[in-house]
């Protein structure tokens, strides 16, 4: 499974396609690749600047999502992350220790997760329910 035409994509706030916000693109990831469409969510806060409704709502909304132990994450687990001191952003695993993922002001790129700037923003990993 390549992720490879998930990279470059511009950010947009709230971006559902074809510019995305983080949530945006795992939704875009997961659909593209795994056919399962997850909820939009874009109603649910006013930016993605608004860091406690998304901290809010990553911390109620993660059902369908199993928390998976560090180290056991595969390809397509979310991995969400910390901005600031709020739980605000996600990632995909494209495979153990790598991510794809947007952030405001950038395009999306595959990073390094257990080492370098996002190692310590790592809050944890979740895998969806019905993934095989």
């Amino acid at each position: 499974m390549t992720f490879d035409r998930f990279v470059g994509l511009p950010y947009a706030d709230k971006g559902r396609g074809p510019t995305y916000d983080c949530w945006g693109l795992l939704l875009a990831v997961m659909r593209e690749l795994r056919g399962i469409e997850l909820p939009s969510y874009s109603d649910r806060y006013v930016t993605a600047e608004d860091r406690e409704a998304l901290a809010a709502l990553i911390a109620d909304e993660l059902d369908p999502w199993d928390e998976i132990i560090a180290g056991q994450e595969q390809a397509f687990d979310a991995v969400l992350m910390r901005e600031g001191r709020f739980p605000r952003h996600v990632g995909i695993v494209t495979e153990p220790g790598r991510l794809l993922h947007v952030s405001a002001g950038e395009t999306s790129m595959i990073e390094r997760y257990r080492e370098g700037p996002l190692k310590h923003r790592v809050v944890g990993f979740y895998r969806y329910r019905d993934h095989e």
